[in-house]
């Protein structure tokens, strides 16, 4: 018996041997599918492909532009995998994410004073209670009504976006107009102390790729959730939760309580979405602002499987595909929809790929359970013979 469960692989190993197979084959499925349909338009899927990968990674310019469009979709993801966890789905990230620019931008023109770090913290800080406040609407008709969180999120997305036309046609609408100048509706450009740090000068790109400060802030999110969810009592009151609310209850954990957290957490995760944007691209709030950042966010978490490491790679993958759409325009004859059948395919394939996975996780730990307890038993028949 010792030497038998010596040699057993740890169940963590298993695990995670299991889901990088599947993910591969979910790429192996998305890739050869992508590639009939891409023959079906007269066109070599190695053209193709090598024009996607040349538009990340061809440059060191074109590895920061990816970057750029994955930074916000780190914090979306994590967004909607928080709500998860507890069985909840969060469309509202897209309207948490305007709110949480609406007040940042607030600080970003009225906190001055402060001293530059102080400043970008505050900015930040402000950003995630906007998101904050427009995630516990939802989260508190939720607990008290129950309401269903995606009925009042998807309305108070629509909310957001009169809000936020609101703000920006009146509090903080610009005040310094160039002369002689017509400009687009907009705030006016922050102080240089509100703005995030970039790094494209130490990683040898231009100034015009904007790859701040937020990317690592990014991953260090995604490892925050992770110690949250996976080693922390409300990572396991959220997970039973949203395995069997009516068992949770039973054991002693208020379900009301662990959704407001979670769609706290969530929040304040959506409300740091569009900072790239205000405080690394434009420097600005402007009305052109880049919207569908929350409702990507959706689809990046599932190609994570709500996993924080895995969304990180998950918006790396996803932004690979966007710039995808420039290259095969630039560089190929075929039609940049081909990046959105790839993405569809992708994410389908990586959800089946998992589904199976997991099942024969279980089906592998229900036959060692098995296979202990028959070692156990003989083992106590041979006790009981010595004796």
């Amino acid at each position: 018996m010792p030497e038998t469960r010596a040699g057993k692989r740890p169940q963590w190993l298993e695990d995670l041997g299991a889901q990088a197979a599947a993910l591969l084959v979910a790429l192996a499925i998305a890739l050869g599918a992508g590639a009939v349909i891409i023959v079906g338009y007269g066109v070599s899927p190695l053209v193709v492909y090598r024009a996607v990968l040349h538009f990340s990674f061809g440059s060191p310019d074109d590895f920061g532009r990816m970057l750029v469009i994955a930074t916000p979709l780190i914090f979306s993801a994590l967004a909607v995998a928080v709500c998860f966890k507890g069985g909840m789905f969060n469309i509202g990230v897209e309207g948490q994410f305007l709110v949480g620019m609406a007040t940042a931008s607030v600080a970003a023109l009225h906190f001055g004073f402060l001293p530059a770090p102080l400043h970008l913290a505050s900015v930040l800080l402000f950003g995630m209670l906007g998101g904050m406040a427009w995630a516990a609407i939802p989260a508190i008709l939720k607990v008290k009504t129950g309401a269903h969180e995606v009925v009042t999120t998807i309305m108070l997305n629509g909310v957001a976006v009169s809000l936020v036309a609101w703000a920006l046609n009146g509090p903080i609408k610009y005040t310094h107009a160039p002369p002689g100048f017509s400009i687009d509706l907009r705030t006016d450009y922050f102080p240089q102390s509100a703005l995030v740090p970039l790094l494209n000068k130490p990683l040898g790109m231009n100034p015009s790729v904007h790859v701040s400060m937020l990317l690592p802030l990014g991953i260090v999110a995604a490892a925050i959730v992770w110690f949250l969810l996976q080693r922390m009592r409300l990572g396991y009151e959220a997970r039973a939760v949203g395995s069997s609310a009516g068992s949770a209850q039973a054991g002693g954990i208020s379900i009301g309580a662990v959704q407001l957290k979670l769609f706290l957490i969530s929040g304040a995760l959506a409300g740091l979405v569009g900072m790239q944007q205000i405080l690394a691209d434009r420097n600005y709030f402007p009305q052109n602002y880049v919207a569908q950042l929350g409702f990507t966010g959706i689809a990046v978490a599932f190609l994570g499987q709500n996993n924080p490491f895995g969304i990180v790679a998950a918006a790396i993958l996803w932004a690979v595909l966007s710039r995808g759409e420039d290259a095969i325009q630039i560089q190929t004859n075929a039609p940049r929809e081909i990046i959105i059948i790839l993405q569809g395919i992708l994410i389908l394939s990586v959800v089946v790929s998992y589904q199976v996975a997991k099942r024969r996780i279980a089906r592998a730990r229900l036959r060692a359970a098995g296979a202990e307890g028959l070692l156990e038993d003989s083992g106590a028949d041979v006790a009981e013979e010595v004796a």
